[in-house]
C-alpha cells in the first residue's frame, strides 16, 4: 500500500506543476456554469419546480457537475492508449507492481488535485454569483466518501476502454463513444430526473450515475438516511465489478503481450 500511496502522491505533485492548464479549465467551467445557470433561470421562470427540482437546486446541480468534470463525468482520458501505442507501457509492466493498481494510484493523484484546485474554485464561483448550495459538514463528509467510489469507478471504466488498444489498431472511435455515453448517462449534462421515465430507468441500471449523479445528490442533501446507504452500496457494487473487470482484462493483455513478444 505504501508503494501505491507514493505513486498517488507523486502524481498529485506532478499535477500541481500544470497550474496554467488548471486555470484554463477553471475559466472554461465557470463560463459554462454561468451560461447554463442563466438558461436554467430562464426555464424556471414559469415553473416552481421541474422533476422535483427547485430552481436553486437545479442551478446548484449544474455547478457541482461542472466541478466534477475531471472526476470522470465528461470524458474518458486516452493517456493509457497513447502509452500502449508508443510501447512505453512495456516499461511499467516490467516493474514489480500490479500495473492496474499503479495506474489507479496515478488517477487518484491527478483527479484529487483537479478536484481540490479546479473543482472547488469552480464551485466557489457558483456560490458567489449564483448562490449555489453550501453543504453541511455531514453532507460534505459523505460526499467525500462518495467521491472516492466515483474515482474508482471512472478509473476502472477508463482502463477498460483504454486497454482495448492492446487488441485494436485504433481505438479512438471507442474512446469517443465511451466519452459520449459517460457524459450523457452520468447525469453530467442534465439531472437524471429530467430524463423520460424509460430513459431514466436505463440510466439507473448503468454504472455512470455512480460517477456524477449520486455524489451530486449527496452533496445537495437530496438523499437522506437509508437512501444514502443504498446509494453508497450502488457505488461499492460498481467499484467491485468494474475493478474485477479491469484486472481480468489486464491479465488477458499480459498474455497477449507475452505471446506476441515470443
Amino acid at each position: 500500500m505504501r508503494l501505491y500511496y507514493e505513486v498517488a502522491l507523486r502524481a498529485f505533485r506532478r499535477a500541481t506543476t500544470y497550474r496554467i492548464a488548471a486555470l484554463s479549465g477553471l475559466i472554461t467551467n465557470a463560463f459554462f456554469g454561468a451560461m447554463l445557470s442563466l438558461i436554467y433561470l430562464a426555464v424556471f421562470t414559469d415553473h416552481q419546480t421541474m422533476s422535483g427540482y427547485l430552481v436553486g437546486e437545479a442551478v446548484s446541480y449544474l455547478w457541482v457537475s461542472q466541478s466534477l468534470i475531471t472526476i470522470g463525468s465528461a470524458w474518458v482520458s486516452g493517456d493509457l492508449t497513447r502509452s500502449i501505442r508508443t510501447g512505453d507501457v512495456a516499461v511499467d509492466l516490467m516493474r514489480p507492481w500490479n500495473f492496474y493498481f499503479y495506474w489507479l494510484s496515478q488517477q487518484f493523484g491527478d483527479k484529487l488535485f483537479s478536484l481540490m484546485m479546479r473543482g472547488t474554485l469552480t464551485y466557489l464561483v457558483g456560490i458567489l454569483y449564483f448562490t449555489a448550495h453550501v453543504p453541511s459538514f455531514a453532507e460534505l463528509a459523505v460526499f467525500l466518501v462518495s467521491i472516492i467510489f466515483a474515482i474508482v469507478i471512472s478509473s476502472a471504466y477508463g482502463f477498460l476502454i483504454n486497454a482495448s488498444a492492446f487488441w485494436l489498431i485504433d481505438n479512438s472511435g471507442l474512446v469517443n463513444i465511451a466519452s459520449i455515453v459517460t457524459m450523457f448517462f452520468s447525469g453530467f449534462l442534465l439531472p437524471l430526473a429530467f430524463f423520460p421515465d424509460w430513459l431514466g430507468q436505463i440510466a439507473y441500471l448503468l454504472p455512470f450515475q455512480a460517477t456524477t449523479s449520486i455524489p451530486i445528490q449527496i452533496f445537495l442533501g437530496r438523499l437522506e438516511g437509508t437512501a444514502i446507504i443504498q446509494a453508497l452500496l450502488i457505488q461499492l457494487f460498481w467499484s467491485i465489478i468494474l475493478t474485477l473487470g479491469a484486472l481480468m482484462l489486464m491479465r488477458g493483455a499480459m498474455r497477449k503481450i507475452v505471446i506476441q513478444g515470443g
